[in-house]
């Protein structure tokens, strides 16, 4: 994708051929162009699938009669292996999923990522509006977790705090859209390869810890964790596609205009 700066150099009042009208100038600058990054249609596929799965995933723990295998034989393995330092490793991982925690920072990397002067209001006012986004997604995971209304592993087995149901898992749920939000927001003002890839995969090794956290700490399932990922990703795929849709919609109105 060109950058916007040879366009404004053609279009400027010094270059040859053109009329020296600045309001040009000035109007180009005034359209923010679109973010680098995955294109609209690659975000809603990625959201269609991830939703797809999420709902075969949710259907199957909901209608299953007893526990899935795979849930029991991983919860006992974990229960045999674990050691006092990984559960303080694991105790302090979790914490990178809990809401009041990763919101208020999701609200500070937004206003830092934030392309386009340096306007503390508009940068603060970025970094609102993907907190929300983030916030809206959170909430309605736990009313998915609260409709299905899944049982816990036993409270024995607990080597961390829990509450309220366990499928799918809110703080895996919580730190999945907040890795993707922050890559996406980082992403957008780094150059494509390597260091939007370095960040990519720091998001993936976020989420993926902080739910092995909840796993390892013994407050739930496998399954819950996987369905937390899924439906994290979906969330996001599917915001980033409004949220890109819509600033193209505008960027074009403008140069219309």
């Amino acid at each position: 994708m060109n950058s916007p700066e040879p366009v404004e150099e053609l279009l400027s009042p010094t270059a040859p051929g053109h009329p020296a009208d600045s309001a040009v100038v000035v109007d180009l600058k005034q359209v923010s162009p679109p973010a680098p990054g995955p294109r609209p249609a690659v975000l809603a596929a990625v959201a269609a699938g991830g939703g797809l799965c999420f709902l075969v995933l949710t259907v199957w723990v909901d209608r299953h009669a007893g526990l899935p295998a795979i849930d029991r034989s991983v919860h006992s393995w974990v229960l045999e292996h674990r050691t006092g330092p990984s559960l303080t490793v694991a105790r302090a991982v979790t914490w990178g999923g809990v809401t009041t925690v990763v919101l208020p920072a999701l609200v500070a990397v937004g206003a830092v990522a934030r392309t386009g002067g340096r306007d503390l209001r508009r940068r603060l006012g970025a970094g609102m509006l993907l907190a929300g986004v983030a916030s809206v997604g959170v909430y309605l995971g736990l009313r998915v977790n609260a409709w299905i209304g899944r049982a816990r592993p036993s409270v024995a087995d607990w080597a961390g705090t829990a509450g309220g149901p366990s499928f799918p898992s809110g703080h895996t749920t919580t730190a999945t859209i907040f890795a993707t939000s922050c890559a996406w927001a980082i992403g957008a003002r780094l150059a494509a390869g390597w260091p939007r890839r370095a960040v990519w995969i720091g998001a993936v090794v976020y989420a993926g810890l902080v739910g092995w956290s909840r796993v390892w700490l013994g407050v739930h399932w496998p399954t819950d964790v996987i369905g937390g990922w899924l439906y994290g990703l979906t969330w996001y795929s599917a915001s980033s596609t409004l949220i890109l849709v819509a600033r193209g919609r505008a960027n074009r109105r403008r140069l219309s205009q």
